[in-house]
């Protein structure tokens, strides 16, 4: 079994991992395809990888290294689509755009609690939590903005978030007086249970989408309510709590 792991030695997501692969390639790395072999070259080196995880490195602060990084990101989708017995997570959800709005329609289709949501400029009167339609940027509150966007009703609670990764699963509290914890130095993380019925319709969420490797974002009072699913977590902060056992499962379930 060759895992490889494609990524930044910067990003602390890729570190956690980093010990459960046999190979670890920086993503900024001169890779050579050559469509008439069935190998891969990477700084002159063959691979021709059973399994492999790559992250984009948003720690990377180059302008140029990030134009590499783009190619590159983009030829490792090019070489998955074709290698069809290649072992990789979301195969099937890297040629579609962020979909954020049909995501939310599809989780309401499956009877998950919705906050009000509208594409829009906002009313200019009434508080809203306010998102990029494509993502990228941090959550914000508002009641109107210059280019319309995600406009959705604020929902008082603390937020969860839950990993799947294949059929396993693990569940945290994030604790933060912010309204986006990014933004929040002080916010910290709790292992914390799910509901029965929260886990079965976000497993059918993510057979919906065609994910295997995914966490969901809710604001939980006493209901869970769905705001996103995310298709390449972050994850070290959390990996943190589980003594390692989350990036461990990841490589796992990768490697099945």
């Amino acid at each position: 079994m060759n895992s490889v792991l494609i990524g930044g030695s910067e990003d602390p997501n890729i570190q956690h991992l980093q010990p459960y692969f046999n190979t670890f390639i920086d993503i900024k790395s001169n890779i050579v395809w050559d469509i008439n072999k069935d190998y891969i070259t990477i700084s002159n080196k063959p691979f021709k990888p059973t399994s492999l995880f790559y992250k984009y490195n948003y720690f990377e602060t180059k302008n140029t290294n990030n134009i590499i990084q783009n190619f590159n990101c983009s030829l490792l989708y090019n070489y998955i689509q074709y290698k069809k017995k290649l072992k990789v997570f979301n195969r099937y959800y890297y040629s579609r755009p962020i979909q954020k709005l049909t995501n939310l329609s599809l989780a309401k289709d499956l009877g998950f609690n919705i906050p009000t949501t509208e594409y829009s400029k906002g009313d200019n009167k009434q508080l809203k939590v306010v998102k990029p339609i494509n993502g990228g940027m941090y959550t914000e509150e508002g009641t109107s903005t210059k280019y319309s966007c995600i406009i959705q009703e604020k929902i008082i609670g603390y937020n969860k978030r839950l990993y799947l990764i294949n059929d396993k699963y693990f569940c945290f509290k994030i604790n933060t007086d912010s309204l986006d914890y990014r933004n929040d130095d002080k916010s910290t993380i709790d292992l914390c249970s799910v509901s029965k019925d929260t886990l079965n319709k976000s497993f059918k969420l993510a057979k919906k989408l065609k994910l295997n490797f995914c966490c969901l974002d809710f604001m939980t009072n006493t209901q869970d309510w769905f705001l996103e699913i995310n298709t390449n977590p972050f994850f070290s902060e959390f990996n943190k709590l589980t003594n390692n056992n989350l990036a461990k499962t990841i490589h796992e379930e990768l490697n099945k």
